[in-house]
Order: structure tokens, then C-alpha cells, then sequence
């Protein structure tokens, strides 16, 4: 009985991805009708909440210190974990005069502190560690990156432009591969959690979020 129980949570744990991505699909598309770019904020509210819910739900006898706990020596990986965080940062220089509020500057800085905390403590640590109980490396990091990068136009997309950038899909694809190397490496989500903060940063979000700032290719 023990085992099958075992069972029924890994599978919840494993199609959760696909639950988290639905609901905040039909939020998006729900607040989108009323009140546009703004629609981030009750998506990211609805987004936050599932993604603690799971981490809740599945993080065993874990506790969130072990996952932030210091890092393994892992320098190469660590490197490039930073260098990939910092990558973003070129859209910042040539848009931060598109902040013309407080209020966006306070907004933007709130997302990047709290996003990355839930993401990768979901995404990284609760979802990866689960399905590597069951499957191989390649297969645990491939998946967890692939709806990943899925849930960004399926959320955030229904409203920003930007997040429907094919250039969003490759960046997101190759930071979620070297953020999952990086935490197998170093077993931490310490480096992880700060690149992704510089990422949200640099990418501005609140500003493509709202379509204030619009990659120029598109």
C-alpha cells in the first residue's frame, strides 16, 4: 500500500507542470479580457500560490534550507550559471529609460525577488529531485526544462508580446538546461535562484509584461 501511495504522488507530482500551466493559462486569458498587460498580477498571484502548494505538497522531509544550503564546488558550472543570468542584462541597458513611473520600478523589482524563489524551488528543486527518483538525468532535465519554457507563452504570452519571442524559447531552453546541470552539480538552488533574479532584471519583465518595451525583432 506504502508503494503504490509512492506512486500516486510521483504521478501527481509529475503531470503538476500541466495543472499549474492550465490554471494560470485560464487566468491569464480570464483578467486579460478586463484589464490587459495588467493581467500579470493576478496570474502571477495564481502562479505563486500553485507552485508553493506543490512545493509544499511534495517536498517530502526536505526542508526549503536544504535546497539553499552551500554549494558543492562545482566552478565551471557555477560560472556559467552566472554568466547566463547576466545575459539579459543588455536589454535593461537599452531600456531603462521606459521606466517613467515608480510604480513600474517597484513593480519590476518585486517580481524579480520574489519570482525566482518559487520557480526554482519548484521547477529545479521539488519537480526535478521527484522525477529523478524514477528516470535518468537527461530525461528529468529535459522535461522540467521543456514545460519550462512552455509555460512562458502559455501564461505570460496570452498578454506580452516578448513572451513569444522564439529568441525567449532558446534563451529559456539553454538557461534551464545549465540552471538543472548546475543543481545536480552543486546540489544547491543557491547560484540558481540569484542568476534567475539577474535574469529577471535584466529581461524587465513588468515592462514586457504591459508591452511597454517590445523586442525589436518582433
Amino acid at each position: 500500500m506504502l508503494i503504490n501511495n509512492q506512486n500516486v504522488r510521483f504521478w501527481w507530482l509529475f503531470t503538476s507542470p500541466f495543472f499549474i500551466i492550465l490554471l494560470g493559462f485560464l487566468t491569464a486569458v480570464f483578467f486579460n479580457h478586463f484589464i490587459g498587460g495588467w493581467a500579470w498580477i493576478p496570474l502571477a498571484i495564481v502562479y505563486w500560490s500553485l507552485l508553493g502548494l506543490f512545493i509544499w505538497a511534495f517536498k517530502g522531509d526536505k526542508s526549503l534550507g536544504d535546497w539553499f544550503k552551500k554549494s558543492k564546488k562545482a566552478p565551471f558550472w557555477v560560472t556559467i550559471t552566472m554568466l547566463v543570468g547576466m545575459f539579459p542584462l543588455t536589454i535593461l541597458i537599452m531600456s531603462y529609460h521606459l521606466f517613467d513611473s515608480i510604480w513600474l520600478i517597484i513593480f519590476w523589482l518585486m517580481f524579480a525577488l520574489i519570482n525566482p524563489w518559487f520557480e526554482e524551488y519548484y521547477w529545479r528543486g521539488v519537480l526535478l529531485d521527484g522525477l529523478l527518483t524514477k528516470f535518468p538525468k537527461w530525461f528529468a532535465v529535459s522535461y522540467t526544462t521543456l514545460l519550462f519554457v512552455i509555460s512562458h507563452p502559455l501564461m505570460w504570452g496570452v498578454f506580452s508580446y516578448a513572451s513569444k519571442s522564439y529568441h525567449l524559447y532558446l534563451y529559456l531552453s539553454v538557461a534551464g538546461i545549465v540552471w538543472a546541470v548546475t543543481y545536480l552539480k552543486t546540489k544547491s538552488l543557491r547560484y540558481i535562484i540569484l542568476s534567475h533574479f539577474i535574469v529577471d532584471i535584466g529581461n524587465v519583465t513588468v515592462l514586457t509584461f504591459l508591452n511597454i518595451y517590445v523586442p525589436p525583432t518582433m
